[in-house]
């Protein structure tokens, strides 16, 4: 079979075309695998630096963790330190009466012997002194001293705080307690252990047990609970001073 004019021509075109075509294929993959392999290498870097950056960062909140635990224990420590202050402060208060104060202890009722007084005079009028039956200073002196030994926080005497430097001493016909005069009834207020405080007061040869044993109205309440008035008086020291340090 022979092969037309117009084929020849026809074949040797088509045969060309398919080389132009798988020539300009090739060119078109090599371009596009170009570009990816740019990508990756981008996509690499910037996976390191991002990395780097998050290593930093990582050491930036570790310091800043480690700072804030110095700061939390230097707060804690502070705390710790005010809380003692505070409580030093309070004991303070307690010890100076200049707070009110409360807890457990006993009310002490004390009165006159009016009665001992009105039977002894119908019994000897003429050798009878009213002072005898009266509630002096001295008693209420020692029961201060007994409830103190007793281990009382905090005493009143009607409603008068009884510190370090008050005064008990008589004025006339009343009692003075830092300086206020008081009559009676007395109602003696006292903080501290209930039991060992009304034990200590009703022990025999006690200033309560003798009064009471002599007939003057006298009595003991425990309380669970009992509120004790600020000392009001001033603390004054004319020669007493603190002491320099060398």
């Amino acid at each position: 079979m022979k092969m037309r004019n117009w084929q020849l021509p026809l074949t040797f075109v088509l045969f060309m075309t398919g080389i132009l075509l798988v020539s300009a294929i090739e060119a078109l993959q090599g371009q596009e695998d170009l570009p990816t392999k740019t990508q990756s290498e981008n996509l690499i870097a910037k996976i390191e630096t991002q990395e780097k950056e998050l290593s930093e960062l990582e050491k930036q909140i570790d310091a800043n963790r480690k700072s804030l635990d110095k700061y939390q224990e230097s707060i804690s420590s502070g705390k710790k330190e005010e809380e003692s202050l505070k409580y030093q402060l309070d004991r303070l208060k307690i010890l100076s009466g200049i707070s009110d104060v409360e807890g457990a202890g006993i009310i002490i009722h004390l009165d006159d012997n009016n009665k001992g007084y009105e039977a002894a005079k119908n019994k000897d009028p003429e050798h009878v002194t009213a002072n005898d039956f009266l509630i002096h200073d001295k008693h209420l002196l020692y029961i201060v001293y007994e409830l103190r030994e007793a281990g009382a926080e905090a005493i009143s005497i009607n409603g008068q705080r009884v510190v370090s430097s008050s005064d008990i001493r008589c004025m006339g016909t009343t009692i003075g307690v830092n300086t206020i005069a008081l009559s009676p009834p007395f109602v003696i207020r006292a903080i501290g252990d209930p039991d060992r405080l009304s034990e200590s007061l009703e022990r025999k040869k006690s200033q309560y047990y003798s009064l009471k044993m002599a007939g003057y109205p006298a009595s003991i309440e425990k309380q669970s609970k009992l509120i004790i008035g600020a000392y009001k008086g001033s603390y004054q020291y004319s020669y007493a001073q603190p002491k320099e340090e060398q």
